[in-house]
């Protein structure tokens, strides 16, 4: 029997995309150990490279490559217009994966990002004032960031969509351990500048992008984009943006204030109460990239429903498990980390450990509603917690300096995440027990899962206990 060329083609094209499909269903438990292991390799590694920056630069030269990463970073959280979101909805559906996905998402990715960057390496030369001037040419290179990093952050979109956590977990940690093994063999050239360590990041950012095409090299990431898929996930894209931005808005709103109202030393005191609560943030970003997935792969809308509801449950678990191990832990890190004369930031510490708890819960929630069809809710209930930090805020903080706007910051989280719940209970008419994580059944869940972990990790090589 013979296969003419333009049928051995149709059958290649097929098995390319049979060998692209999107598993029915993925493991939770799988998934969320492997993003929390990724999330706790980023931070040790960020504690190391953090602390090796400062040291091998000196207050000066880290503040020069603060300026020079400064506005790329800043604009890769609220630039990319959730296209990766976007891509990782498209990537979620059952049945055969889209060839076109990968070359379209990747140059539209990639598109962004240039026109990005040519914008801010042609207005640099007015943010950056007299005395930094001698860092334009430095922070100009580093505007490559941009492509790559919402390349690989798009592609990964894809990775989150089809289930596969596992290479998505690893590139969300290359980067970090690309740029802690540069900034290491900085250390050992005895070459520590400020441009140096910024072209190891981009280095960093660069290897990773390169790896992460190379991964889909089969499905031809160079290849030509579908332009009606481009427009679809560039809508749905934008969809998603606007609650993502009007909570990137609300989470930022409290430093505006501050630097606004208060005194310097006080900035200074809500800073360390800030960074000590933020650092259970981790605890929760991986149910927001696995609950997002988990949601848009449900066809049916109980489906989805019920998915948001489960992993809002895991959530809370994490969350206040996390904040309460924050609290314990705040006295003992303002007394020997930062030392006595931080004792004022101990008060807002609390606040502001209770804020993020909310805050994170309301962002498995927010993302799995956006999810499962119900975008808008997300930019009503950040715009809500806006105005309450604005209009107690303000006030508290001339009252009652960073106690009133920490105070301020948990008022408008709680009011956040209610809008949330009540648009569950109240608007899609889901049960208000199911959102609810401290009953029995959701420890027992906990309970048997845990259970079967160690089962499999003590079992023979037969599979028998």
């Amino acid at each position: 029997m013979t296969i003419s060329s333009e049928n051995a083609g149709v059958l290649t094209e097929q098995q390319l995309t049979v060998a692209q499909a999107a598993p029915a269903r993925f493991s939770n438990r799988r998934a969320y150990a492997q993003t929390f292991a990724a999330t706790a390799a980023i931070r040790c590694m960020g504690v190391v490279s953090g602390i090796l920056a400062a040291r091998l630069l000196g207050p000066a030269g880290r503040g020069e490559l603060a300026v020079i990463i400064f506005l790329p970073l800043m604009l890769v959280t609220i630039g990319e217009l959730e296209l990766p979101r976007s891509v990782a909805f498209e990537a979620s559906h059952p049945g055969d994966f889209p060839r076109k996905l990968i070359a379209t998402s990747f140059w539209l990715a990639v598109g962004l990002g240039s026109i990005q960057a040519l914008v801010l390496a042609a207005v640099l030369p007015l943010y950056l004032p007299p005395d930094k001037l001698h860092l334009l040419h430095a922070s100009r290179w580093f505007m490559i960031y941009l492509p790559a990093a919402y390349a690989t952050a798009t592609l990964m979109g894809c990775d989150q969509g089809r289930g596969r956590f596992g290479r998505f977990s690893f590139l969300m940690a290359l980067p970090g351990a690309l740029y802690t093994v540069a900034i290491l063999a900085v250390w050992g050239s005895g070459r520590s500048t400020p441009t140096i360590f910024a072209y190891g990041l981009l280095a960093a950012v660069l290897l990773t992008a390169a790896v992460r095409v190379a991964m889909d090299g089969r499905a031809n990431p160079f290849g030509r984009p579908d332009w009606d898929l481009a427009r679809r996930l560039l809508g749905r894209g934008v969809r998603f943006y606007l609650p993502a931005i009007a909570g990137f808005v609300l989470s930022r709103a409290d430093m505006f204030i501050l630097v606004r109202l208060v005194p310097t030393e006080s900035v200074g005191l809500y800073a360390v109460a800030q960074a000590i609560a933020l650092g259970q943030i981790g605890a929760v970003l991986p149910f927001v990239q696995v609950g997002f997935a988990a949601v848009a792969r449900e066809e049916e809308r109980e489906g989805a429903l019920a998915a948001v509801a489960h992993h809002f449950r895991l959530a809370q678990l994490a969350a206040v498990g996390m904040g309460l191990f924050a609290a314990a832990f705040t006295p003992w890190a303002i007394r020997t980390l930062f030392g006595p004369g931080f004792s004022a930031a101990m008060t807002p510490a609390f606040l502001l450990i209770g804020s993020t708890a909310l805050w994170g819960m309301g962002q498995v929630l927010d993302q799995g509603l956006r999810a499962a069809g119900h975008p808008r809710t997300g930019i009503v209930s950040n715009l809500a917690g806006l105005v309450i930090i604005v209009a107690l805020g303000v006030p508290g903080s001339l009252r009652f300096g960073i106690n009133g706007l920490a105070t301020a910051s948990l008022a408008a989280q709680f009011i956040n995440l209610l809008i949330l719940v009540g648009f569950c209970v109240a608007g899609l008419k889901m049960r208000a027990k199911s959102l609810w994580a401290f009953d029995t059944s959701t420890f027992k869940e906990i309970g048997a899962a845990a259970k079967s972990s160690v089962k499999r990790m003590f079992a023979n090589p037969d599979g028998a206990a």
